[in-house]
């Protein structure tokens, strides 16, 4: 059930008669439910009249799960629809809403205990929302809980707790204080498979990674200030490498939502980890600033050759209008060296190579100065989407060609771009004729 579309209201309470028929022919076989603001169907004053006609039960009964994405004005209404059969809940509001969530995380804990899954972002942190998320983690049925990802920090008995948790397969650590359990248990946890934590300076908390003995943990997310991403980077390097896990880290994602440099060293802590499927290094973008530049088709070289298995790449946010170093030489040596990509992100500068194609008339196989380029398609990679941001085009009159085609033979199975100016919808057009017109890949006979 989705409530979106054009907002209804009542025009009328309905008769009790409606009411029950409401309840046992519509409202009990509602089991999936998804309210978005601003564009729910059914205003807050209709909420408010159906809270005051089931102030005592459920609204929907047999609700299974719940996505609640709103504002201020409809986070109240959430709380009739918490039942004993909710198994999963998604609530994404604005921080300033986050005052109203510690009754509902009460309200959660003693109306679905057995609850699997549960997903709540951008909360304000603050002492009665740690005591909130730390009460609703304590009283959780510890053999049915999967995921708890709840943006706010919890108590050290709460943290002691929730490690032990033998079911739990994904966590959501917020660090504001980290207080490590003295002793750790002897179990932590046993069948976690996603790590993401969100700290500020200290790396107390990686000493929890030592203490693992768990196969299954393959996928680490951090988000972290600027300032701290070089020095954790080596520090999360020296831990894997400690307790063995760099072989079985499959997917690493490390980002902050501030600025920071992308540096040769610190994509070069990610070579041991040889087995990644998905790697995504995130700075916040700068649009004067090219927070790759330090990156050369050098880096990507050594980066290819230690992750051959990579399926995702993603290095530095959204691309912007500063020339990188990176050419469009590093775009083959991805697709030639990593099969199984299918998703790429990176900020390379494609003018050299349209220079060479333009004014030297080379072949695009010359132009990428590479010796060997007998790769037939059916060896490149998969990528089907490139997200090129606001990378600067030259201004030569068949750029868009040359892009288009060049791109094309790096990326036989390329199909869009995704890009913020203009610039680049010319060369988006033209990949699609091109695809339509047959397939292109540089080697082929």
């Amino acid at each position: 059930m989705d409530l979106t579309g054009p907002r209804q209201f009542f025009k009328r309470a309905p008769l009790r008669t409606e009411w029950f028929r409401f309840k046992q022919q519509y409202a009990s076989k509602v089991q999936h439910l998804e309210v978005s603001s601003p564009d729910a169907v059914i205003s807050p004053a209709a909420l408010h009249l159906l809270q005051l006609y089931s102030p005592y039960s459920p609204l929907l009964p047999n609700l299974v799960s719940l996505s609640w994405d709103s504002d201020e004005s409809f986070l109240p209404f959430i709380l009739p629809f918490i039942s004993r059969s909710l198994t999963s809940i998604v609530i994404d509001v604005p921080r300033g809403a986050s005052p109203m969530l510690p009754p509902i995380l009460t309200t959660l804990s003693a109306l679905s205990p057995d609850i699997r899954e549960i997903q709540i972002e951008r909360l304000y942190h603050s002492s009665s929302t740690e005591e909130a998320s730390s009460h609703l983690l304590m009283l959780c049925n510890p053999y049915r809980l999967r995921k708890y990802n709840v943006d706010s920090p919890i108590s050290a008995p709460a943290l002691r707790h929730v490690i032990q948790l033998p079911s739990l397969e994904e966590f959501w650590l917020v660090v504001d204080s980290f207080q490590l359990p003295d002793p750790l248990p002897v179990v932590v946890f046993p069948s976690l498979r996603l790590l993401d934590v969100e700290y500020r300076g200290d790396h107390t908390w990686l000493k929890l990674l030592s203490a693992f003995e768990n196969p299954v943990l393959t996928s680490i997310f951090v988000e972290c200030s600027g300032s701290d991403v070089a020095q954790f980077m080596e520090a999360f390097q020296l831990t894997l490498a400690r307790c063995g896990m760099n072989e079985r880290l499959q997917e690493f994602r490390v980002r902050s939502q501030d600025e920071f440099k992308i540096t040769p060293q610190i994509i070069a802590c990610t070579f041991p980890f040889k087995n990644l499927t998905s790697l995504k290094v995130l700075s916040e973008c700068s649009p004067t600033v090219c927070q790759t530049f330090d990156l050369t088709d050098d880096n990507i070289d050594l980066l290819t050759k230690a992750m051959p298995r990579l399926e995702s790449l993603a290095i530095g946010e959204e691309p912007c209008g500063v020339p990188s170093q990176i050419t469009f030489k590093s775009l083959y040596i991805i697709s030639r060296r990593c099969p199984r990509l299918t998703t790429l992100q990176i900020h390379f500068n494609p003018a050299l190579f349209v220079t060479k194609v333009d004014t030297d008339s080379e072949s695009g196989d010359v132009a990428l100065g590479l010796p060997d380029l007998k790769s037939p398609p059916s060896d490149l990679c998969s990528v089907t989407t490139i997200d090129v941001g606001n990378i600067p085009l030259p201004t030569e009159s068949n750029t868009s060609y040359i892009m288009a085609l060049g791109l094309l033979g790096v990326f036989p199975r390329l199909e869009k771009l995704e890009y913020g100016e203009g610039d680049w919808e010319d060369i988006d057009d033209l990949i699609g004729v091109c695809r339509r017109m047959g397939r292109f890949a540089f080697g082929k006979d």
